[in-house]
C-alpha cells in the first residue's frame, strides 16, 4: 500500500500530465476543466494547479511572457475571469464556476451590500471609498481612480493596492481590461463586478450559499486530492464556522473523509481514505 503523499503526488502529477498548454485557446480549455486555478504560480503550501505547471516550455521568460498578454486578452473577452481570488494570489475562474465562486458570498447583488462587510470588518476604509467611486463614476483607470481619491502618499498607494485586491477578492469589483503602452502608462481599468457581469449574478441567484461552499470546496480536494483545514483556509479565505460547516457536510455527504496526518486532520478523497 502506497502513502498517502505518494498518493497524492501521483494524483497531482496525473493532473499535470493530462493538461499541457501552448496557447490561449487551450488555456481557455484547461481553466474550464479545473473550474479555478492560480494564473502564475502556485501559493505556497496550496497544491492546486498552477498555469505555471501546465505551460509547454521550460523558459520562464516565455511563460511569463504568454500569461501576461493571455490573462488580460482572455479575461477581457469574459472567456475566463482573472482576480485575486484564491490564496489572495492572481487567480483564473472557468465562466460556468465563477457563479457558484460568487453565491459562496450569499449576496444579492445590491447596491448597498457592501456596508455589511465594511461594518464587520471585512473592507477597509479605503476598500468603501473604492466601491463608492466606481458605483457613482462608472469603469474606472486604477490610476485616475486612485489620484481621485485623493490617494498620493507611498504608504496610501500601498494601501490602496491592498483594498483593490480585497474588494477583487470578496467579488465587489472586476479587472475589465488592460489599458496604456509601454511600463509607464500600462495599468487597468475597473467596473463593479454585478455591472461588469450581470449574467453571472442572475445565474448565481438560484444557488444558496452553503450549497456554493460545498461544491467549491469538493472541487477544491478533487484537484488536490486532499487539503487540510488550515489549507483550505488559506485558500478560500471563508471564516472559521462557514469553513467548518463545509467540511462537516462533505464529510457527512461520504465525498470526503477526514484522517489524521502528522500534527493535524487532513480532508481526503474517499478514493484514498485507505492511504490516509
Amino acid at each position: 500500500m502506497r502513502s498517502l503523499d505518494e498518493v497524492l503526488e501521483r494524483h497531482r502529477q496525473r493532473l499535470r500530465k493530462d493538461h499541457r498548454v501552448r496557447n490561449a485557446g487551450q488555456l481557455v480549455s484547461f481553466v474550464n476543466d479545473v473550474g479555478f486555478c492560480f494564473a502564475f504560480t502556485a501559493a505556497e503550501g496550496l497544491p492546486i494547479p498552477a498555469c505555471f505547471d501546465h505551460l509547454s516550455t521550460n523558459d520562464e521568460d516565455r511563460k511569463w511572457g504568454w500569461m501576461w498578454g493571455w490573462k488580460d486578452e482572455l479575461a477581457e473577452e469574459k472567456k475566463v475571469y482573472y482576480g485575486p481570488i484564491l490564496g489572495r494570489k492572481p487567480t483564473f475562474v472557468s465562466m460556468r464556476t465563477l457563479p457558484v465562486l460568487y453565491a459562496t458570498h450569499g449576496r444579492a447583488g445590491e447596491p448597498d451590500d457592501h456596508l455589511e462587510d465594511v461594518k464587520a470588518g471585512r473592507i477597509s476604509e479605503i476598500g468603501r471609498r473604492i466601491i463608492e467611486h466606481v458605483t457613482v463614476k462608472g469603469e474606472s483607470q486604477t490610476r485616475r481612480m486612485r489620484a481621485e481619491l485623493g490617494i498620493t502618499s507611498k504608504e496610501g498607494r500601498t494601501q490602496y493596492d491592498r483594498a483593490l485586491d480585497e474588494v477583487q477578492r470578496l467579488m465587489y469589483v472586476a479587472r475589465v481590461k488592460a489599458v496604456g503602452e509601454g511600463r509607464e502608462e500600462y495599468n487597468y481599468t475597473y467596473d463593479l463586478f454585478a455591472r461588469r457581469y450581470p449574467e453571472v449574478l442572475k445565474a448565481a441567484e438560484p444557488i444558496g450559499s452553503a450549497d456554493a461552499r460545498a461544491r467549491i470546496l469538493t472541487r477544491a480536494v478533487e484537484l488536490a486530492g486532499a487539503l487540510t483545514a488550515r489549507q483550505l483556509a488559506k485558500l478560500l479565505d471563508w471564516g472559521d464556522e462557514p469553513l467548518r460547516r463545509a467540511m462537516e457536510r462533505l464529510e457527512a455527504e461520504g465525498s470526503v473523509v477526514r484522517r489524521p496526518h502528522g500534527r493535524e486532520a487532513i480532508l481526503v478523497l474517499a478514493r484514498y481514505a485507505d492511504a490516509a
